[in-house]
C-alpha cells in the first residue's frame, strides 16, 4: 500500500503520540442489498439523510487537514450510493488513501472499473466461507458466494501491479472455524490479503431495545461461541484454528491482522473478554455517519457537533472534546472491531507496528485468478451449515 511522504510522516507521528487520527471510517450509506445474519445496519438505511457530493468534498478536505491517512468508505453497502465513485475521487484528490468496503454482490457493470480509474486501489470484500451454501445462509441471499467471488476476480485483475491491497473480510464464527486456514490459502491464490473479525452478537433477543450497538449486530446464537462457560471442546476448536492461522502469518501468509490482534481474538472467542490494552477511539481513528454525524467509534452515541460544522476542527482540538472522548472510551465495555482495535495494536505494540509496516512497504507481487479458476475453490459437498455440537 503506497502512501505519499506526508502519509508516512503522519503514521510515524501517530506511533509516537497516538494523537493523529490516521484512520477514518465514512459510512456513505446505511442502505444495503443484503440482510446478513450478524448485521442489522440495513434496517437504518435512509437515502434522504445521505450527504451531497459538495458536502462529501468538504469532509474529504477536513479529514486531510486533521491528519487522516486512510479513509474506508463503507455502509451498509457503499455501492448502494449512486455517487460512490465520485465521492471516492474527492477523497483521492485530497491525497488520502481510499478503501471501499463492499459485499461485492449485485454490482452494476463498470462501477469497479470507474473506482479504479478514479484512483481507488484498495477494496475489502466480505467472504466468510468456501461453502457457497453456508455463505448464502449467512447473507440470506442465494448466489451471494458466486457474486462476491466473481467480484474478487475482477478486482484482482484490475489492481494487478497497482500497489493496491485488496482484502477479504472474514467474520469468524461457530460456522466457519475449521475453514480459516483454507480461507488464507484461497486469499493468497486469488491475489488478496485477508482480515479476520470475530463475530459479536447480541446476548438475547430483547437486547436490541436497550443496546445502542443493536444498530449493527443481531441475536444469532447459532453463530456464537464467546461465553464464559464455553465447553472445552469449543475452546479446543478455537485454539486449533488460531494456532494454524498465526503460524501461516508467521510463514508469510497474507493475513492483514497483527499477531497481537489475532491473539486477542482467540481470547475473546473463548471467554467473551475484550482486550484490556486500551482504546484510542476519537484520536487514532473515528467514524462519520451517512448524515455527517461524528462519533469516536461505532459503539458510541452521537454527542458531538457534526463533522461538517464550520467549528468542528477547533472543537476537535479542544479540551471539551477530549473530556467527552475520555468519558466515552472509559465507559465502553470494549469491542473486537478490527478497524479500531487492530489499529490500536498497530500503534501500541512494536510487533503490530512493524508487521504492518513490513506488509505495506514490501507487498507481495499479487496473483490473479479468473472466474473459472476461482469457482474451483467452491465446496459443493453437502454439509451441516451450522456445525454440530461436539
Amino acid at each position: 500500500m503506497k502512501l505519499n511522504p506526508l502519509g508516512y510522516a503522519r503514521i510515524a507521528e501517530a506511533f509516537v503520540t497516538r494523537k493523529v487520527p490516521v484512520y477514518a471510517h465514512y459510512g456513505i450509506t446505511h442502505r444495503c442489498n443484503l440482510t446478513c445474519k450478524m448485521c442489522g445496519i440495513w434496517r437504518y438505511g435512509n437515502k434522504k439523510e445521505e450527504l451531497s457530493l459538495a458536502q462529501i468534498g468538504k469532509m474529504a478536505e477536513r479529514m486531510a487537514r486533521l491528519g487522516v491517512v486512510q479513509v474506508s468508505i463503507g455502509g451498509g453497502e457503499p455501492f448502494a450510493s449512486e455517487h460512490l465513485e465520485e465521492a471516492a475521487k474527492l477523497f483521492v484528490d485530497t491525497g488520502l488513501n481510499v478503501r471501499v468496503l463492499t459485499n461485492g454482490v449485485g454490482l452494476a457493470p463498470g462501477r469497479l472499473e470507474k473506482c479504479v480509474q478514479y484512483g481507488v486501489k484498495n477494496f475489502s470484500i466480505s467472504l466468510d466461507s468456501l461453502y457457497p451454501a453456508r455463505f448464502d445462509y449467512i447473507c440470506e441471499y442465494e448466489g451471494s458466494w458466486k457474486e462476491a467471488v466473481r467480484t474478487m476476480t475482477q478486482v484482482s485483475g484490475l489492481l494487478k501491479d497497482s500497489g493496491g491491497l485488496p482484502t477479504i473480510n472474514c467474520v469468524v464464527s461457530n460456522l466457519n472455524l475449521e475453514e480459516l486456514p483454507d480461507m488464507v490459502r484461497f486469499a493468497e491464490a486469488i491475489g488478496f490479503h485477508i482480515s479476520f473479525l470475530p463475530v459479536e452478537l447480541l446476548p438475547d433477543p430483547k437486547a436490541g431495545v436497550r443496546n445502542w450497538e443493536a444498530r449493527f449486530i443481531r441475536y444469532r446464537p447459532e453463530m456464537g461461541l464467546n461465553t464464559q462457560d464455553t465447553p472445552d471442546a469449543v475452546r479446543k476448536r478455537v485454539d486449533e484454528a488460531y494456532d494454524k492461522i498465526i503460524a501461516l502469518k508467521k510463514a508469510g501468509g497474507p493475513i492483514l491482522n497483527s499477531t497481537p490482534y489475532l491473539e486477542a481474538s482467540r481470547m475473546y472467542l473463548k471467554t467473551g473478554r475484550f482486550p484490556a490494552e486500551g482504546c484510542d477511539a476519537g484520536r487514532l481513528y473515528f467514524s462519520v455517519a451517512p448524515n455527517g454525524s461524528f462519533t469516536a467509534c461505532h459503539r458510541t452515541e452521537q454527542q458531538h457537533i457534526s463533522f461538517l460544522d464550520d467549528n468542528f476542527e477547533a472543537y476537535y482540538q479542544s479540551g471539551e472534546f477530549e473530556k467527552k472522548r475520555l468519558l466515552e472510551v472509559g465507559g465502553c465495555e470494549g469491542c473486537m472491531r478490527a478497524c479500531w482495535i487492530d489499529t490500536s495494536f498497530m500503534f501500541r505494540t512494536f510487533e503490530g507496528f512493524f508487521e504492518t509496516a513490513k506488509m505495506s512497504a514490501f507487498p507481495k507481487k499479487p496473483n490473479s485468478m479468473n472466474w473459472e479458476q476461482a469457482r474451483g475453490w467452491a465446496r459443493e459437498e453437502a454439509i451441516s451449515i451450522v456445525p454440530q455440537a461436539v
